[in-house]
């Protein structure tokens, strides 16, 4: 596990960020939350997260539009990003894949399969291969 791995939630379910805040960071993960896509990228933009959790039903600008967004940001390419819905429809996972998304969890689901997500996802310490001469 990397310490200090960031995570932003964008979802408009304050209950499950709640619920997720308190699993990431009882997990040692640093966690920002924001209930719309518009907060969600001027907070993705602050503080560049190492794992984005965005549900794709958001009211105004949805999921998909935020995707769109990030795409237009270099500082945010290297973020993993996971899509938390409901929706479980296969033109939008179709979708998520054409983003290039790395996870469709969809809902319900347990505060545990997503910390243990989000640690296959966040950033490893890179470690130095040593090869000695024949």
């Amino acid at each position: 596990m990397t310490l200090n791995t960031t995570v932003l939630i964008v979802d408009d379910d304050s209950d499950l960020r709640k619920l997720l805040r308190m699993s990431l960071e009882n997990s040692h993960r640093v966690v920002h939350e924001a209930a719309t896509a518009e907060e969600g990228l001027r907070l993705a933009l602050d503080t560049v997260p190492d794992v984005l959790l965005l549900d794709i039903g958001l009211p105004g600008l949805d999921g998909f539009a935020f995707c769109r967004a990030i795409d237009e940001e270099p500082p945010l390419w290297n973020m993993k990003t996971v899509i938390i819905t409901g929706n479980d429809a296969a033109e939008d996972i179709s979708q998520a894949e054409r983003f290039g998304i790395d996870a469709y969890l969809i809902k319900p689901f347990s505060p545990r399969t997503v910390v243990e997500l989000v640690e296959r996802l966040e950033p490893q310490p890179h470690k130095m291969m040593v090869i000695l001469a024949d």
